[in-house]
């Protein structure tokens, strides 16, 4: 009996058929044999009959169905490949390929692999897949080949990718083509953006900028999120025309990621901090946003020095120094201070700032004078403080805090989780056990993902967050599970999105934790 392919094309099996029927009608004897098994008569229905019964069907009628069904099941695969080889950093789609080696087969995966041969060929046979766009995404194949990850799953693929990118734009890809917005929108799609975006591929990159494509502000502030060392940074910024024109969000990237290196390159190339954007609702100036941020003195300087306003008040009217003041950062705020900014910190700033350096004679001298200060404190700016403390390990000021009466159970205004929920996923050993030594809820489930503080612990083991300069990981949710953490919804999944470190992975596994079904 005949094996039917795991890829079978209903074509190709048609073409058996009438293959058959004319070898038997030419007097082939083994073809006449073989129809004559099934049916008395010699058409080609009956020979259609011979081939399904060969490969195991019984009518022609069935094997089609199984054909369409495994076309279907493939294509709906490869659309998961392709996805996965672009938005997904956990190895899934190699995955996909070692248990599905059709998918290759296919034009799409074959742009996003690099085969360089196989994309060649099917471009020779219609030359119209070069522009065509998806009737989903409106991305071309060269959008996805500049978004692909397999530069990183598989470095071996790296020149392969680059060569179907230049075989695409040298057979009329359009390097400038959007989708999903208008070009030079932060909607809009470009191959550049694709390239910068997500898994950053400088010598793509390089290419598309060789032939044309033009950055904006929006590609600007993907590149400064980049994993590449800021290659591609300074690829777009070596082709920006206008970088202080240009360039007025994308100093939010570094910012937010408290990235030195990368709000240097910017304002080096000539990034005006003066006509900074926030990336973000309610909007705040470029020196509150460091501030708040938490970014190093450094930072902020570099900001300053290249003409930043020291006093520009945030969303909430308050200024920089006050914020700085407020958030315990001395060393900023004596900075904001040597250039300039006013001295409007507020009683209650500086009682949280003595709060958070844990400085109980400060903290009592000053409820000496003014016994009132924290009842004046709002439940956001409690929660702040303490969210603070628990996420770099500050366990003295939370302490310190508890004791002068800041709620337990207090939640960040940004994803609702707890003073726990924070330590948890800093991996803030001694600040979990003294929140949980003072009776902190260890199933509370933060407002944003439904999720305890020993999820957060275990997603922060592999996403390593570095506001706590000593995390243990292993500890804490050693820690979170003696302490009665409940296990019931933890899974260990190769696809999980926000995987733990092997470490983590590996005590989970010790008490009784699998893969989910």
């Amino acid at each position: 009996m005949a094996t039917l392919p795991g890829r079978p094309n209903l074509e190709y099996l048609r073409r058996q058929a009438k293959d058959l029927l004319r070898a038997a009608q030419a007097g082939d004897t083994t073809a006449v044999g073989r129809i004559r098994a099934v049916s008395g008569r010699s058409t080609l229905a009956a020979a259609q009959l011979a081939v399904a019964r060969e490969y195991g069907f019984a009518s022609w009628a069935r094997l089609k169905t199984e054909v369409e069904a495994r076309t279907r099941d493939l294509a709906r695969q490869v659309e998961e490949f392709c996805q996965a080889s672009i938005r997904d950093w956990t190895g899934r789609a190699a995955r996909m390929l070692v248990a599905t080696p059709e998918i290759a087969d296919d034009f799409a995966a074959a742009v996003i692999l690099g085969d360089i041969g196989r994309v060649r060929g099917a471009i020779e046979r219609d030359p119209s897949l070069v522009t065509r766009a998806d009737a989903g995404s409106g991305w071309t194949a060269l959008h996805a080949v500049c978004a692909s990850r397999w530069h990183r799953l598989d470095p071996a693929r790296a020149d392969g990718l680059l060569a179907v990118a230049r075989l695409l734009l040298d057979a009329g890809a359009d390097p400038h083509a959007g989708t999903g917005g208008r070009a030079g929108q932060p909607g809009a799609w470009t191959p550049l953006r694709c390239a910068v975006a997500g898994a950053a591929n400088p010598p793509i990159t390089r290419l598309l900028l060789d032939h044309g494509a033009v950055p904006d502000d929006h590609d600007l502030y993907l590149a400064a999120f980049g994993d590449d060392d800021h290659q591609c940074l300074r690829l777009l910024l070596d082709h920006t025309t206008d970088v202080a024109e240009i360039a007025r969000t994308a100093l939010a990237a570094p910012i937010s990621t408290k990235d030195v290196d990368g709000v240097r390159l910017l304002l080096e190339a000539g990034a005006d901090p003066r006509r900074y954007v926030a990336d973000s609702a309610p909007p705040a100036p470029v020196v509150y946003a460091a501030v708040r941020a938490g970014c190093t003195p450094e930072l902020v300087e570099l900001l300053l020095a290249h003409g930043a306003e020291p006093d520009t008040p945030g969303p909430d009217g308050r200024s920089p120094y006050a914020l700085a003041t407020g958030q315990g950062q001395a060393d900023v705020a004596a900075l904001l201070r040597r250039y300039g900014a006013r001295d409007d910190a507020a009683g209650i700033d500086r009682f949280l700032s003595a709060c958070l350096r844990a400085d109980h004679a400060d903290v009592h001298g000053q409820l000496a004078r003014d016994p009132g200060l924290p009842a004046r404190l709002t439940g956001a700016q409690q929660a702040r403080a303490m969210i603070q403390a628990a996420e770099s390990g500050n366990t003295p000021a939370v302490a310190l805090m508890l004791d002068l009466g800041f709620p337990l159970q207090a939640r960040g205004a940004e994803d609702g989780g707890t003073a726990l929920h924070a330590a948890a996923y800093a991996g803030s050993l001694s600040t979990v056990q003294l929140l949980i030594g003072r009776g902190a809820d260890i199933e509370a489930r933060d407002t944003t993902w439904d999720s305890t503080p020993l999820v957060w612990a275990i997603i922060g083991s592999g996403e390593r967050p570095t506001s706590n300069h000593h995390p243990d990981w292993v500890a804490t949710v050693r820690t979170l599970i003696e302490a009665g953490a409940s296990t019931q919804r933890i899974t260990l999944s190769p696809d999980d999105l926000k995987p733990p470190s092997p470490e983590v992975a590996e005590l989970l596994r010790r008490h009784g934790i699998r893969g989910g079904g």
